[in-house]
């Protein structure tokens, strides 16, 4: 095996500055020294993505100009040819598959999961047809290194795309197989079974509930272990902020996915999980304080204080944190979403609807952000726009939308009063107390309304 030490350092910090091509290009030189080196292959497809957000696909990307992959009687020339088209489209299922299948056949198997894990997340598994092969292979690479309890998952994936085929059902036997031998035939003594018996039964009150301070730590202590073997254990440093956040120390949880992604920069879905956590502090502070005023009255004006240095500290976190994510993932909608809820809270409702404005293509935010680009017309004063935002989402909302209905007709009472319409505001803001007399204030609106129209 040649040492490729070399190509991946400066292939990492050509990454970490951006410097995709040079990147790419290390990544490659590595490919070919070593074709089973899994981290090469993984970064080299990091870099890529990473590459076209920035700066747009290649024109033939997604209109099938990619349709014939050259072939070679030897594997290694198969790999450079076959990565050449994954260079186009490293989103693609099929060309990594044909990676996936190589380096298998080569006996290269922490590098085809590598490769089979970054098609399985970046691809189409809903719309391509190539999704269960690619599912299927995973699962059987994931059996060849050990992961039986990976496989088992990803196995029930493919069945759910494909349930009639009938291959499933005979890798569905072996991977069985192969669970128990790992659990229990390589087991030295009966110790050894009581040992995984016990951490089974932690991880299965995990998932159930909460758990007690002492089973947290037995179960934090058996992970930090997995982490010392292998410090890139994903899933190892999602266990571990899964426990500390069912004993809510958020904080905690949050420094530790923070020190992974420092470590692995490529993790990038470990720090949106720690700025969930982060999130979850700041929240269950600010609650606190409230409680605290509520119960010591004498104190009310410090808790009060402490709360809304508290939102202010969030408020620095979410600007920074989401705009980082915006910078490092243009293409990314969600983020898009998320910054501009930021940059709205903190009073820069400009910014905030040019975020709006692209986070309502995305599928999971699209009626959010359709709101939110209406409420920063409102507050900016630009009144006939905000009308149009706020009627294009009535004719998208139903069933299971109660709650942004409740947004909006708060918006729309809001907009009527602005625009000096204040009987028709009071009705609106009545429809709504009707409805939820605790919403937002709509008490007070009420109240400050009904003086002005001598109602």
């Amino acid at each position: 095996m040649a040492d490729i030490s070399k190509f991946l350092a400066k292939a990492d910090e050509a990454l970490k500055k951006r410097n995709y091509d040079y990147a790419i290009q290390m990544y490659e030189s590595a490919m070919e020294a070593d074709p089973g080196n899994a981290d090469a292959r993984r970064n080299f497809r990091l870099a890529l993505v990473r590459k076209y957000d920035a700066e747009g696909y290649p024109k033939s990307w997604g209109m099938g100009g990619l349709k014939t992959i050259a072939v070679s009687k030897n594997p290694d020339k198969l790999l450079v040819e076959t990565e050449k088209l994954v260079a186009k489209d490293p989103k693609s299922l099929k060309y990594n598959l044909r990676v996936g299948e190589t380096l298998a056949a080569m006996g290269h198997h922490d590098a085809a999961v590598a490769v089979l894990e970054f098609a399985a997340k970046a691809g189409d598994l809903k719309a391509d047809k190539q999704a269960p092969a690619v599912l299927m292979l995973l699962a059987k690479e994931y059996a060849e290194v050990g992961k039986v309890e990976e496989a088992g998952k990803i196995l029930a994936r493919a069945t759910r795309l494909a349930p009639n085929d009938k291959n499933l059902k005979n890798l569905q036997k072996e991977l069985s197989a192969k669970t128990y031998n790992a659990k229990v035939g390589t087991a030295k003594s009966s110790y050894d079974l009581v040992q995984n018996r016990d951490e089974a039964d932690l991880l299965e009150i995990l998932r159930k509930g909460n758990i007690t301070e002492e089973q947290a730590a037995k179960l934090i202590e058996d992970l930090d272990k997995k982490l010392q073997e292998n410090p890139l254990d994903r899933r190892a440093i999602r266990d571990i902020g899964e426990v500390l956040a069912k004993r809510k120390k958020y904080m905690e949880a949050s420094n530790r996915m923070y020190a992974f992604l420092k470590l692995d920069p490529s993790a990038t879905e470990i720090g949106d999980i720690g700025a969930k956590y982060r999130n979850l502090y700041y929240d269950g502070m600010i609650q606190l304080c409230a409680k605290k005023a509520q119960e010591d009255p004498a104190k009310a004006a410090a808790y009060k204080a402490k709360a809304n240095e508290i939102r202010e500290e969030k408020k620095k976190f979410q600007l920074d944190e989401y705009g980082r994510g915006v910078e490092a993932a243009p293409t990314d909608l969600d983020k898009r979403y998320l910054y501009g809820m930021a940059l709205l809270e903190a009073g820069n409702e400009s910014e905030a609807f040019k975020q709006f404005q692209k986070a309502v293509k995305s599928p999971k935010y699209s009626k959010k952000a359709g709101l939110h680009m209406g409420q920063c017309l409102l507050i900016m004063g630009r009144h006939e726009m905000a009308e149009m935002a706020f009627k294009t989402l009535e004719k998208q909302l139903g069933e299971g939308d109660e709650d942004m209905r409740k947004d909006l007709l708060y918006f729309e009472a809001s907009l009527m009063e602005q625009q000096g319409h204040n009987e028709e505001a009071l009705d609106k803001f009545r429809t709504l107390y009707m409805e939820d007399m605790e919403f937002r204030d709509v008490e007070q609106r009420i109240e400050r309304l009904k003086g002005g129209v001598g109602a």
